[in-house]
């Protein structure tokens, strides 16, 4: 007989990274999330408990199919402090705990092999194209305001990302592309960029534009992959490989404070 499955969880250690006050609270405001980091904390607002899962683990592979969907989907306004300034994967170990403190969060990975994107340099040894450049200020600011945040806002045809490592860059495209992209540039450091393409559900079966109220759809835009190559000086390069899922093991709602 097979030995009953066991649930994981982090073992917290003597340098683990915890924010040192943290208020959760049920959204019922029904708009779109958003996580917000600053140099002292981190602020979620109307955040579903999945995409908290995403960020905190920095990846999209995940299963959360032992979890409720009414959890799965349940949105969260959280304003966490740390008692000191913060900075890169900090926020992440610190949301992780936080997880795994308040949510009760249990989990493992497995792999598996499959069909992914490599994101690799457009020409081997040139710098990426017009529309990334090398972040001025890796920290996130103070005051996170309109073009001024740390992080990617991104909607189909649009990406604009401040101040993220390659790696974000690869995970936020997965979507879009169909597949799991990962990072194999070789960069290191933060990039702030902006991708424009158009995406392939804006034109019809015939080639024409789909309309919109009678207005057809802006389709002057690249495709995504022509996007990634004139814009960010990059391409999507279709290989098999192995591939990391983390799986959720038992989460539970929250008490509110």
């Amino acid at each position: 007989m097979l030995p009953a499955p066991r649930f994981c969880r982090a073992q917290p250690t003597a340098g683990t990274l915890k924010f040192e006050v943290a208020s959760i609270r049920r959204n019922r405001d029904a708009v779109q999330g958003s996580i917000v980091r600053t140099p002292e904390g981190l602020t979620a607002h109307g955040a579903e408990f999945n995409r908290l899962v995403e960020m905190a683990f920095q990846t999209r592979l995940t299963d959360l199919s032992r979890i409720p969907a009414s959890l799965r989907s349940e949105r969260f306004d959280i304003v966490a402090k740390a008692a000191g300034r913060i900075r890169g994967n900090q926020y992440w170990e610190m949301l992780q705990r936080l997880l795994e403190d308040r949510f009760v969060l249990q989990y493992h990975r497995k792999t598996k092999d499959a069909q992914l994107y490599g994101l690799v340099l457009a020409k081997r040894g040139t710098v990426p194209g017009p529309k990334i450049i090398r972040s001025a200020d890796a920290d996130c600011p103070v005051d996170p305001r309109g073009g001024n945040f740390c992080g990617v806002r991104a909607r189909p045809g649009l990406m604009i990302g401040r101040r993220v490592p390659m790696t974000r860059i690869a995970q936020e495209l997965s979507p879009f592309a169909g597949r799991p992209v990962q990072d194999q540039t070789g960069l290191s450091g933060s990039f702030d960029f902006e991708l424009k393409w158009t995406p392939d559900e804006y034109i019809s079966s015939d080639g024409q534009p789909k309309m919109l109220n009678g207005i057809p759809l802006d389709t002057s835009a690249p495709s995504l992959f022509a996007a990634i190559q004139e814009q960010l000086g990059l391409r999507l390069e279709s290989k098999r490989g192995q591939i990391e899922i983390l799986v959720i093991d038992h989460a539970e709602n929250p008490s509110e404070n």
